[in-house]
């Protein structure tokens, strides 16, 4: 019987009341963003996650349920994270459940490229199947 790695979390404090966990587990990594995502974090949070698509994970969650403001300059990282992961080859989701991100992404029409799910489970199980596909 294989052994599944226990989760380990890094926790980050940025400017401006956010604040970045990542957990890594079974192969994929889940970075959840808490707070505001807009121009005094993006650099440092489009670092972070290059730095974790560096490492090739199995797949990547973006969790971004706890945001609570989201900028235009937010919503262009999640676009090149997401095509970044894609030109790998790793799976990416984000979760998003409240105002602050649905509705300018709604907005704006990127829920048509942006792999958007209501919850961390259902986004996990997306990556799965996706998983087994290959």
């Amino acid at each position: 019987m294989l052994a599944t790695p226990s989760p380990v979390e890094v926790a980050h404090v940025l400017p401006v009341r956010t604040r970045v966990t990542v957990t890594h587990a079974a192969g994929h990594t889940a970075v959840a963003v808490t707070g505001d995502f807009d121009l005094a974090v993006t650099a440092s949070l489009h670092d972070q996650l290059e730095a974790e698509l560096r490492r090739t994970p199995e797949a990547l969650v973006l969790d971004l349920a706890g945001v609570t403001f989201c900028s235009a300059g937010a919503l262009a990282v999640l676009l090149e994270v997401v095509t970044t992961a894609h030109a790998r080859g790793i799976p990416c989701a984000i979760v998003a459940t409240g105002r602050a991100v649905l509705r300018p992404v709604r907005v704006l029409q990127l829920d048509r490229v942006l792999p958007l799910h209501r919850d961390r489970a259902k986004a996990e199980d997306w990556l799965s199947l996706l998983r087994r596909l290959r």
